[in-house]
């Protein structure tokens, strides 16, 4: 990952501190250099993707165009046709190729052999230039070239979002900003780094160890494993929001909450206001509503629930795991949906909470396996193997999880903002040197290798 390099800590200064400089220039000139480093970064990263983005955003541009001029729904509903269906072209080509070649084989003709290397942030400069798309259609303004170029390319929400809606980031682009928020920035970064290096780094060695081995371990074992990842796979993806949010504010840019203690939820549709805000509030704009939303009466409205999780689901990969990830949690939304209209509920707060947090959890098992036998295996073992032995420290981290979980909410609740007041009131000048501190402790105490994020597959 880019953001883990010196090479990256050293451009990023010296662009930082001349983007600042231009403030006094004037603003056309700051967004001109964001512009250029933006497309410095995908060209540093592969050349591909920022020829990739150009082309892109210049399609773009002309649907736009195209949307604006004729003002009919017909332009609009085929740009975006056209838009997922690039989308799924790359994200699907390699399952498609392999299905033609098996076809090819058995007819008796030679394999062509064609890959083609999916676009980093392409899901994610997708969702953007939908946003971009509809407003375009519903109130009648477009965006400059050069703004939209800007938008696309943004290079803190590029690889792995948040999504951030095209209004939000005009509104920004096009206002005068300011550098501020130092302890705010300072804890971001410490937090992204801490989750990511810290958390995350470990989290994946100790669940990854069980949960591609579930045969050789204990029911109880692999409890723990499952619960590894699902701590791990947050810490990784809150992590990088973290840092990318720190980022953008340190060029004047704030970016939409992505998370909010999501494992505190209470039930199902709690989970996704809490967890990929950006993604939950696109589906339910850009998809749930779309379709219908509560409008047709109750019974639709659950249909168009499972078909957004289900698309949900097929949208992070393209097996059959992913879209079973997808339609338990539509299953689950519809249970709860069913319950509050028979005005039922659980009314003890963390019990809600504990059957919510295992529901997911559950789930996560067809996210992190790779194909559906795996992770039946995975559940197979589960069931078997409880009369396994185990350590006696597992229990204790048993224990230990039973704890955190109760404490979660009050220890965790508004953390961020709590040490932000504390940065804020220390004296200026203490600031970078305590904040240099803590980064030397995160870094040290890190393992050698730090791996990629994982959302930045999708």
């Amino acid at each position: 990952m880019i953001f883990f390099t010196l090479e990256f800590a050293i451009v990023f200064l010296l662009f930082f501190c001349l983007y600042w400089g231009l403030k006094y220039v004037g603003r056309i000139y700051q967004n001109a250099l964001l512009l250029l480093f933006n497309y410095a970064i995908l060209l540093w990263i592969n050349p591909y993707f920022g020829l990739v983005v150009a082309i892109y955003t210049l399609v773009i541009y002309l649907f736009s165009s195209l949307i604006y001029l004729y003002e009919t729904r017909v332009m609009l509903t085929l740009s975006l046709g056209l838009v997922v269906l690039n989308l799924s072209f790359f994200k699907y080509f390699a399952s498609i190729k392999d299905s033609f070649d098996m076809i090819f084989m058995l007819v008796g003709l030679d394999v062509i052999d064609i890959n083609i290397l999916f676009p980093l942030g392409l899901s994610f400069y997708t969702f953007a230039s939908i946003t971009y798309l509809v407003s375009v259609s519903k109130t009648r303004k477009m965006a400059s070239l050069f703004s939209l170029a800007t938008f696309l390319s943004f290079f803190p929400t590029f690889i792995s979002g948040p999504i951030m809606r095209s209004e939000f980031f005009f509104s920004q682009l096009h206002k005068e900003r300011h550098l501020g928020k130092t302890s705010l920035i300072f804890t971001l970064i410490l937090f992204g780094l801490f989750k990511k290096v810290l958390c995350a780094s470990y989290l994946q060695t100790y669940s990854d160890s069980i949960l591609q081995n579930p045969a050789d371990y204990s029911s109880l074992t692999l409890l723990l494993g499952i619960y590894a990842y699902a701590v791990r796979l947050y810490c990784d993806f809150s992590g990088y929001v973290d840092l990318v949010s720190a980022f953008a504010l340190m060029l004047g840019f704030s970016l939409p909450q992505n998370f909010n203690m999501p494992y505190a939820a209470r039930n199902i549709k709690d989970f996704w206001g809490r967890w990929h805000i950006s993604l939950s509030l696109f589906i339910r704009d850009y998809i749930y509503i779309p379709l219908g939303g509560n409008k047709k009466g109750f019974f639709l409205a659950q249909i168009f629930v499972l078909i957004s999780f289900g698309l949900s689901g097929i949208w992070h990969g393209n097996t059959y795991n992913f879209l079973i990830w997808g339609l338990l949690h539509g299953f689950g939304t519809i249970c709860f949906n069913c319950m509050r209209a028979l005005k039922l509920s659980i009314p003890i707060p963390y019990v809600s909470a504990f059957i919510t947090f295992h529901f997911v959890t559950f789930a996560w098992v067809f996210f992190y396996y790779p194909n559906l036998e795996d992770a039946l295996f995975y559940l197979e073992s589960f069931m078997l193997n409880s009369t396994k032995p185990f350590l006696n420290t597992e229990i204790l981290l048993c224990i230990l999880c039973a704890i955190l979980f109760v404490l979660y909410r009050p220890l965790c609740e508004n953390m961020e903002r709590r040490f932000s007041i504390f940065f804020y009131k220390m004296p200026f000048i203490l600031q970078p040197f305590v904040f240099a501190c803590c980064l030397i402790v995160i870094i040290g105490f890190g393992p050698s290798g730090i791996p990629n994020f994982i959302y930045a597959g999708f």
